[in-house]
């Protein structure tokens, strides 16, 4: 996918739309209410609240098959007309309702229902939605495909599939990517809860890898506000560790401070393996080793930060001048087989092995900068470009030091690019 191909796919597409007058089942009745001229109180009158008819042509929840019959007869629609696009629209607002909650059986059970149906676009979104949150291989290439039918979307099946395909390069680690298919999605005027916390969220999320951390905080603030507003206890919390994670970096002090003021029983397995990784490492930063320690050896064995714990534990022992213990460590790291998104992991821990050699410049320049350019990591890259610019200014090469600070700032001009294009 060409982001400027997509672009203008788009932006043409928005401006010229075929299917404006039938953008999903809550925004027809809206539509088709007005151009009849009657109140809200008419059309739900006998059938609903007046509030649960806002709620559906505002998009807020997904509507029972039966008020959506009735108030459709109510309004004269041919039953024809809205039946079978009433039923793929619920397909759709369910899996989104599921990705909002992190209901896994909610979107295994849809993908069950849809798998075999074929040749329907707004099916085939939600086939996407499926293999991106479950992190799976887009084997039958859906994103691909489905950029070449934007045409033929509704405003709210565009606005979903630019999610998924903004959730599909951050699984490529290709951040810069998903931060532009982000903003074009966010500029789609639909009245959506559940996608405009989802899009806050992970343009906050993103952001704060590129490092764009002071132009974040609206992002983290309205995600949080609508998930309060619903009671979406898991991605609060989730997307609250996030945060401490960040802050972790360059403020353990207030990192532990947030932490405090989690109540670990409420997490579940993963938010816990998550909390105290960021835990150990904020102690860690601070001095506090065994502290930092105890933490650690409550992450499970079996967790997606076990890597990340065997890793800082060699970090401490290595610190501490434990050579028995960074043996045994090391032997447990060989061994060990990391995932795609765990190399960023790997490349530092060899970064630790490099700087007991004399060859640790070598590394920097030849894979730990390149590997994070790559993977759009600039928290890994700021702190490899700062080491060889030390190295570089410790045996006076200045000019060499100066050119890796530039190298660094041109990569953050990018994401200036793309904030205010």
């Amino acid at each position: 996918m060409s982001i400027s191909s997509l672009k203008n796919r788009v932006n043409k597409r928005v401006k010229n739309s075929s299917r404006n007058d039938f953008q999903d089942i809550g925004g027809y009745i809206k539509k088709k209410r007005k151009e009849l001229n009657v109140t809200q109180n008419v059309v739900s009158n006998g059938i609903c609240s007046v509030s649960y008819l806002s709620k559906i042509e505002n998009n807020q929840i997904i509507p029972k098959e039966f008020y959506v019959k009735e108030i459709m007869e109510k309004l004269d629609v041919e039953k024809t007309f809205y039946e079978k696009d009433f039923n793929d629209s619920l397909y759709l607002n369910k899996i989104l309702q599921g990705i909002f909650y992190l209901d896994d059986n909610l979107i295994e059970n849809i993908f069950k229902e849809i798998e075999m149906i074929e040749h329907n676009l707004t099916i085939n979104i939600c086939k996407l939605a499926y293999y991106v949150y479950f992190c799976k291989k887009d084997e039958n290439q859906y994103v691909m495909m489905l950029e070449n039918l934007i045409n033929n979307m509704n405003n709210f099946e565009l606005k979903i599939y630019l999610f998924l395909a903004s959730l599909y390069y951050i699984s490529l680690d290709k951040f810069k990517i998903s931060l532009e298919i982000l903003i074009l999605g966010s500029k789609i005027d639909i009245t959506n809860d559940y996608l405009s916390a989802l899009y806050s969220e992970y343009t906050y999320l993103v952001k704060q890898r590129l490092l764009k951390k002071n132009c974040s905080s609206d992002d983290y603030e309205i995600a949080q506000s609508i998930y309060s507003r619903f009671h979406n206890i898991n991605r609060s919390i989730i997307l609250a560790l996030w945060k401490t994670y960040y802050i972790s970096i360059e403020n353990p002090d207030k990192s532990l401070e947030l932490l405090d003021k989690i109540k670990v029983s409420l997490l579940d397995e993963f938010s816990k393996d998550f909390y105290y990784i960021i835990k150990a490492k904020a102690l860690f930063k601070i001095g506090s080793h065994n502290e930092s320690i105890v933490s650690l050896n409550n992450i499970r064995e079996s967790s997606t930060f076990f890597y990340q714990k065997t890793i800082l534990l060699y970090e401490i022992c290595l610190t501490d001048e434990d050579s028995d213990m960074c043996d045994s460590i090391k032997e447990i790291l060989q061994n060990y087989k990391p995932n795609e998104f765990q190399l960023k992991h790997k490349v530092y821990y060899h970064y630790l092995l490099e700087q007991q050699k004399d060859n640790v410049k070598e590394y920097l320049r030849n894979i730990a900068i390149p590997f994070s350019i790559k993977i759009d990591d600039y928290y890994g890259l700021e702190k490899y470009t700062n080491e060889i610019m030390n190295i570089c200014i410790s045996n006076s090469r200045y000019k060499e030091a100066v050119q890796y600070y530039k190298k660094w700032q041109k990569e953050k001009n990018r994401i200036g690019q793309i904030l205010f294009d």
